[in-house]
Order: C-alpha cells, then sequence, then structure tokens
C-alpha cells in the first residue's frame, strides 16, 4: 500500500534520536529539534490534511508549542519523535477545523516554485522530480479520504515508521485501539487506492 517515494523516508530511527536523558528541552535542543525536524513536521502535518499553502505556517506553531510545552518532554519516557508527532497532530486538528471556515485557494505558482526548488537541490532529473511528486500527491488524496484517527496511526506506522505502542502514546489510545485503527485504515486505504487508480484508468469505479 505504500506510495511514498524512497527518498520521501526518513532513515531508520537510532539510539541518538532521543535528546539527552533529563526533562525538558534546552534552548540548544530545541534549535537542533528545529533544524533536524522540520522536514518531518511538514510532511506530516501535510499527510494529516494541513493544505500545503498553511503548512508552513503549521510547521511554525508546531515549535512554538514545543517551545512552550519543552518543560513536559522526558527522553527516558519517550522519543523525542513520538513526543513531536503528538503535537503535530493537535496542530493539524486545528488547522483543519479552521478550513471548514474558509477554504484556502491551491497556489499552483507557489507548487511550481516548489518543485524547481526541489530540482536544484537534490539533482533528480525534472521527470523524477514529477514522479516523486505525483506519489505525494497520490498518497495525500488517498489518505484524505481515511477518518482522522485512522489516517493518524497509518502515517505513523505504515509511513514515518513508529511502533504501534508509540503511535498508541502520541494518539494517547490504548495499544489494542491503536492495532484496530491500523487494521481497519490499512483496508480503507487499500480499496481507496484500489478505486482512484481505476479511475485514473478510464473505469467506471466498482
Amino acid at each position: 500500500m505504500d506510495v511514498t517515494p524512497a527518498s520521501e523516508k526518513p532513515p531508520a530511527h537510532s539510539a541518538s534520536a532521543r535528546e539527552g536523558s533529563e526533562r525538558g528541552l534546552s534552548r540548544e535542543r530545541q534549535r537542533a529539534i528545529y533544524e533536524s525536524h522540520f522536514g518531518f513536521v511538514w510532511r506530516n502535518l501535510r499527510r494529516l490534511g494541513v493544505p500545503e499553502p498553511a503548512a508552513e505556517d503549521a510547521a511554525q506553531d508546531v515549535f512554538l508549542v514545543v517551545h512552550r510545552r519543552q518543560g513536559s518532554y522526558d527522553a527516558r519516557w519517550s522519543r523525542i519523535e513520538t513526543w513531536l508527532f503528538g503535537i503535530v497532530l493537535r496542530v493539524a486538528h486545528d488547522y483543519r477545523r479552521s478550513q471548514r471556515r474558509f477554504r484556502l485557494r491551491f497556489d499552483t505558482g507557489a507548487d511550481a516554485a516548489s518543485a524547481l526548488e526541489s530540482l536544484s537541490e537534490s539533482g533528480d532529473e525534472p521527470d523524477e522530480v514529477l514522479a516523486k511528486r505525483e506519489a505525494c500527491a497520490l498518497l495525500e488524496r488517498v489518505l484524505a479520504t481515511l477518518d482522522d484517527r485512522k489516517r493518524a496511526v497509518l502515517v505513523m506506522v505504515d509511513i514515518e515508521g513508529f511502533t504501534v505502542p508509540e503511535a498508541a502514546e502520541a494518539l494517547g489510545v490504548n495499544v489494542n485501539t491503536a492495532y484496530w485503527r491500523l487494521r481497519t485504515g490499512r483496508a480503507e486505504f487499500d480499496r481507496a487506492l484500489a478505486r482512484l487508480r481505476h479511475t485514473r484508468q478510464g473505469g467506471q469505479r466498482p
């Protein structure tokens, strides 16, 4: 079911992902987290339904919450990514709720600029950049068909590589509930992906 380009996937987590062994985050650690995890935050806000024109502002909001809540982080009990994803979930929820009152217009110019920037930074050929962006757009479109709770655990486990217990921690649910959401979310994802591909090929939706 994974349609995420390999270049979009983060490296395997390691022990170095823990930001120290004490409770709280110093300013230096907050700065390091911002620099190393901005992409992680941005792409998961997109996967959780935040429109592209709003994603950067939403990411900044995530790090404002990190700053305000830095004293609540305890590296003895949680990886920084798990704690951070919990904040991403809440910020994404707030942005989706705000979009019910007004809709942001998709900025094709900004999208093209983003593609060119990606091309210049990655060194990929234009067709490779386009293929990656199309795959990401397909992923986001299919994820958007899912219930928010199922989408969250699917993104955490199947795309970002969290364990189910870590996803349960970030979501504030028990592990059995997280497993159920993952199982049913995968089934719904596969059906939605099959329908979309069938439609793109010119067939009738089943």
